[in-house]
C-alpha cells in the first residue's frame, strides 16, 4: 500500500526505529513527510504507531 507518513516526532532515534522495522527510505521531505510503501500485513502495526503519536499517515492521491 502506497502512502505518506508525516512525522510528528522530533527524536531521530525513534524515527530510526521505525524507518527500520517497516523499511522506510531514510530522508524526508521540508515539509516532514516520506513517501513510503508498507506490506498489507504490517498496516496494524503503523496504525498503533500513528495511535501512539510518533507519526500521521496520510494518504494522498499523487505518489
Amino acid at each position: 500500500m502506497k502512502l505518506t507518513i508525516y512525522w510528528v516526532t522530533k527524536d531521530e532515534s525513534i524515527r530510526a526505529r521505525i524507518r527500520k522495522r517497516f523499511g522506510t527510505p531514510w530522508g524526508m521531505t521540508v515539509n516532514k513527510e516520506t513517501k513510503v510503501e508498507i506490506r498489507d500485513e504490517d498496516m496494524e502495526l503503523l496504525r498503533e504507531v500513528e495511535r501512539r503519536g510518533f507519526i500521521q499517515i496520510r494518504f494522498k492521491k499523487s505518489f
